[in-house]
């Protein structure tokens, strides 16, 4: 009998918890929105976009959102609206027991500034198309000169991994050629501490440019680029430390196992 008490009772109090739950979740989903909450996670990058400028996005859009209750809030479409912002990564749309809709957003990483002859727009991490922030700039690799627009399309479409995915031949565009030597920098701590620009020359040859010293590295293509910088850093350590670094006006790494320096005239 007592065997049988105890399981009708775990029982009861099974059904119990499962109708409080019930309860407590259509209870919740009638509350009526009490607010926005809108965080960003700039992952260590310059502010592009404030938190304010989303939740005024999404206000702007969902007017009556107030007046709302919870079960018919759109969180789909808040979560598109801010997903479609250019420095917005991600986005994640819930709502809180307090009845309060909180998006966190994860904002997108740029990767260098492309400076071509009519436009300026910033390259992601993902080589996708960013354009200038209305809030701060983005201390980024500086990519520019004599780049030409040999890609398919508008700026503002530029998906570079995709676009080298759907065609092979697209490595050898001006805008790739920069891309993956601005990864393979931002990879490279001497890189980062020692370069802050990229220019493309007339010859369609990258060069970059040490932030100390009055000379211009060439590298000419993103081929063999560990044996490039490995022999440069050698020749920075061991030549320029004795010769010293205005010396020369030309570093020319061009050409596989060959390290060509130009004197000043």
């Amino acid at each position: 009998m007592r065997f049988r008490y105890s399981k009708i009772v775990k029982i009861l109090l099974l059904i119990a918890v499962v109708v409080v739950v019930v309860v407590a979740n259509v209870s919740h989903k009638n509350a009526a929105i009490k607010g926005v909450a809108v965080t960003v996670d700039y992952s260590g990058n310059d502010t592009l976009v404030t938190a304010e400028q989303l939740r005024g996005d999404i206000l702007g859009k969902y007017r009556d959102i107030s007046t709302q209750s919870v079960g018919k809030a759109d969180l789909d479409g808040i979560g598109n609206l801010v997903r479609a912002n250019p420095f917005v990564d991600e986005a994640e749309v819930s709502v809180a027991v307090s009845a309060e809709v909180l998006v966190h957003v994860t904002q997108r990483s740029p990767l260098l500034r492309v400076y071509t002859k009519n436009s300026q727009f910033y390259l992601d991490t993902k080589g996708r198309y960013m354009p200038l922030s209305t809030v701060n700039n983005q201390r980024v690799i500086i990519a520019n000169g004599y780049i030409k627009k040999d890609f398919p399309g508008n700026p503002k479409d530029l998906d570079l991994e995709a676009l080298v995915a759907g065609n092979p031949q697209a490595e050898n565009y001006d805008i790739v050629r920069i891309y993956r030597l601005a990864k393979y920098m931002a990879a490279d701590k001497k890189s980062q501490v020692m370069f802050d620009q990229i220019y493309m020359n007339s010859d369609g040859d990258l060069e970059i440019v040490p932030k100390l010293g009055n000379h211009v590295v060439v590298l000419g293509g993103t081929d063999n680029l560990d044996e490039k910088f490995e022999n440069l850093y050698a020749l920075y350590g061991k030549g320029f430390s004795k010769t010293g670094w205005d010396k020369y006006s030309v570093v020319n790494l061009k050409f596989n196992g060959q390290i060509i320096c130009t004197k000043k005239q």
